[in-house]
């Protein structure tokens, strides 16, 4: 049986839905005392199985449904029916970790991997994939055992390296999906704190005395080290931000329709990505200062703001000041992994105020309702915004 097979049939049998062939096609890959230990290990994978109900009630629960595996293969006349007490553990298990990092891979290992949405996740450029939890400390390594980085106390740390024609940099993907923030310590010690949806791309090591380049989609708050002789470049969708040591943040998610700037100490200069092959100058900034470009335009409008609004969300808090629904609508889903539907048009562009810390999503919308009478209801992880004249 093909491993990538084996995970839909698996998903199907715990669901109730396999064929009497799927079913007798699973019966017999787990038979394989090879394909037993790989089930094994693969439950047991990154401690997920300890999250879900613990080590020894899963371990009981998981040697059982593996035993009714093995009876149920001998017996003429059978009934997936039978299984259904053992689905309740078993299903949970599974469902969990197909969702995760790790697939079934050939031999004795685990390897190859399934993106999980709601877990930071690095990438390096040739393609081996490493997937962690920002609560997890490890050390990051290649398949041949190179090590990259460590994550420790949340952070993930590149040490500085020399670099020369055996050492030469590999570029880096980290992701921070919804409802999480991440903070990365580059190897020139410059400091980067994602904010949720955000991905950044950068390499594990800089060269010395030559310009130090990332690319950011998403949103994230710098920190960057001086280097006398080594610019630090920033690139989004639409802007470039050159600094050589300076705090700034940069707002550019695919879905906004601008990118916003906002230094908060030392200088840059800004311009946009349509300029790069022409002759345009960077705009220069001081800080309290505010580049806004839009996706449509390549002009750049400089004002001066307060720099709270924009940077709170690095202490958790959520600042809104004259903020279209819509816009704060984005932020929330953003922040707390949801999604929004909002079937009440009326208040899409209406412009709200407030600051929230540590508050739920439902606090926020009530709040909001106490100036704009709505309805909404949740369902997992929807909400659904109604008018409430008409309830749906």
């Amino acid at each position: 049986m093909k491993e990538f097979n084996a995970k839909k049939i698996i998903v199907k049998y715990l669901a109730n839905e396999a064929s009497r062939i799927e079913t007798e096609q699973l019966i017999d890959w787990v038979s394989s005392k090879k394909n037993e230990k790989i089930f094994k290990e693969f439950v047991k994978a990154q401690q997920l199985s300890d999250i879900a109900y613990g080590h020894s009630d899963t371990k009981t629960a998981f040697d059982d449904f593996l035993k009714q595996i093995h009876n149920f293969k001998h017996q003429s006349n059978y009934s997936i029916k039978r299984f259904v007490p053992y689905f309740k553990y078993a299903a949970v298990l599974v469902g969990i970790l197909l969702s995760t990092v790790y697939f079934l891979k050939k031999e004795s290992h685990v390897a190859s991997f399934v993106e999980m949405k709601d877990q930071v996740t690095l990438e390096l450029i040739n393609g081996d994939k490493q997937y962690f939890n920002i609560d997890a400390d490890k050390i990051i390594k290649t398949k041949t055992g190179y090590e990259v980085a460590i994550v420790e106390n949340g952070v993930l740390t590149y040490a500085a390296q020399s670099t020369n024609s055996k050492n030469k940099p590999v570029q880096n993907i980290l992701k921070v999906p919804y409802g999480k923030t991440f903070n990365v310590m580059l190897s020139d010690g410059s400091s980067i704190l994602l904010n949720s949806g955000s991905t950044l791309k950068y390499p594990n090591v800089f060269i010395e005395n030559e310009p130090r380049e990332v690319f950011l989609e998403g949103e994230a708050f710098f920190k960057v080290s001086k280097a006398s002789n080594s610019s630090f470049t920033v690139n989004s969708k639409n802007s470039i931000t050159k600094v050589h040591g300076t705090e700034f943040n940069v707002s550019c998610y695919s879905e906004d329709d601008k990118t916003e700037i906002v230094l908060v100490e030392g200088s840059i200069g800004v311009k946009s990505n349509s300029s790069i092959k022409g002759k345009v100058d960077y705009q220069m900034m001081i800080p309290s200062q505010k580049a806004s470009l839009s996706n449509n335009s390549e002009a750049i409008e400089i004002t001066t703001v307060n720099i709270q609004k924009y940077i709170s969300w690095k202490e958790g808090i959520l600042t809104f000041e004259n903020d279209k629904f819509e816009t704060i609508q984005k932020t929330l889903e953003r922040h707390y992994n949801v999604k929004i539907i909002n079937n009440f048009h009326d208040i899409k562009n209406l412009r709200y105020n407030g600051t929230f810390k540590n508050d739920s999503i439902e606090k926020i919308l009530n709040t909001i309702k106490t100036h704009t009478n709505f309805s909404f209801q949740r369902k997992c992880e929807t909400i659904t915004i109604n008018n409430p004249k008409n309830p749906q």
